[in-house]
């Protein structure tokens, strides 16, 4: 797999998991929270094992920001539209994980 496609795959998984650490704080639906901790675990792991495969310049992870971005508004407009946030919470939490795995 060639590194565009994988930038992709991670902004992707990246997206998602941002998703469950918002549902997290912000769920209407306490009871889920423990399931939405694994999620995150399972992303963090899968993005990991994903990420050491490449170096990443920031180029890169100005690509895999915006691919992320885009993933979670599209994510929380179609499936979590019910869920209330701060907006601006988003890119500073997509960009604290980035560094977090990259």
């Amino acid at each position: 797999m060639g590194k565009s496609r994988t930038i992709k795959i991670l902004g992707n998984i990246i997206g998602n998991l941002v998703v469950h650490k918002i549902l997290t704080k912000h769920t209407n639906k306490p009871e889920s929270i423990h399931h939405l901790k694994s999620e995150i675990d399972a992303y963090r792991d899968n993005s990991l094992e994903i990420a050491s495969e490449y170096n990443w310049n920031e180029k890169d992870k100005a690509q895999i920001k915006e691919i992320s971005l885009k993933n979670f508004e599209k994510d929380m407009s179609n499936h979590y539209a019910d869920v209330k946030f701060p907006k601006e919470e988003v890119p500073a939490l997509i960009k604290e994980t980035i560094n977090e795995l990259l």
